[in-house]
């Protein structure tokens, strides 16, 4: 009996995968409703807490209003926060159902995250699921080399046509310790991104997600929290923890939609946590 099912239930889940990534890419068609007018204001008397982030930033992306930040304009490390831009840039400049074909030279990217694997063909709507759930560094090789390096420097067009003048792409992974940005250009690339390509960030919500080949799973320490409209994190020795994540935060009986960056951590997941307890407890509408 199991030799006659078994292959009717691989074609279910592949069916179901399938009809989940058009539903998800949809999304991107779809504005997303304003959810304040006015940014929160900090109280006079709120002293910001200790963190480990040594750079952070947090802002109202309808308003760019700014509520709290700490050594803004430092330039630093920002590891797999990359990834966020690279595929932000994807979705705005190629033709996401153009293919790829993995090769040996894009599996040296360090790690094994993603699990591709040699001769494996993709198209980038669905290789953008291992870049962003398990911030695959050989997704991200991959599509550098598919595109003939021209989405590394649309990235870097990207950024200095925003004004992040002090931001730097070397590779589309975060590995190289030359990515280097600032908290307040930071808040420049996320509110462009979330504003204008919000299928990356419906998929950095997503629990996993499979396909024909395999499955990936979000490794994304805060996508569990109910608040969270999506983002990416990234850790290397030179960076350390590093994050950039969007969170539906309740203020004075009001809903806000505010941008999280925090470079330098430690400990990523208590910095956030405490950082945005002292927004929702701190903070007041004027």
């Amino acid at each position: 009996m199991r030799s006659l099912t078994q292959p009717y239930l691989v074609s279910a889940i592949v069916f179901f995968a399938i009809v989940f990534s058009v539903a998800v890419f949809v999304t991107q068609k779809i504005d997303s409703p304003a959810a304040v007018v006015l940014a929160p204001k900090l109280s006079v008397d709120a002293s910001v807490p200790k963190l480990s982030a040594p750079v952070f930033r947090v802002f109202d992306i309808v308003t760019g209003e700014v509520l709290v930040s700490k050594d803004e304009k430092k330039v630093v490390p920002i590891a797999s926060v990359t990834k966020l831009f690279a595929a932000a840039t994807l979705v705005a400049s190629f033709n996401l159902q153009a293919t790829a074909t993995v090769v040996f030279a894009d599996l040296v990217g360090g790690g094994d995250a993603g699990k591709l694997a040699y001769g494996q063909t993709y198209t980038y709507q669905n290789l953008l699921f291992p870049l962003l759930l398990e911030s695959s560094n050989d997704a991200a090789s991959t599509f550098v080399r598919a595109t003939g390096g021209e989405l590394l420097k649309k990235m870097n067009d990207r950024a200095q046509a925003l004004g992040a003048s002090s931001t730097v792409f070397l590779d589309a992974s975060g590995l190289s310790n030359g990515n280097v940005s600032s908290a307040s250009d930071m808040q420049l690339l996320l509110t462009d991104a979330f504003l204008h390509q919000a299928h990356v960030f419906d998929i950095t919500t997503l629990p996993q997600y499979i396909n024909h080949y395999t499955g990936w799973i979000n490794n994304n320490p805060v996508a569990k929290e109910v608040e969270y409209r999506g983002g990416k994190h990234g850790y290397t020795t030179a960076a350390g923890r590093t994050i950039v994540a969007i969170f539906d935060e309740e203020v004075a009986g009001r809903t806000y939609t505010l941008g999280y960056i925090l470079f330098g951590s430690t400990d990523i997941v208590s910095d956030v946590a405490t950082l945005r307890s002292f927004i929702t407890s701190s903070a007041s509408k004027p």
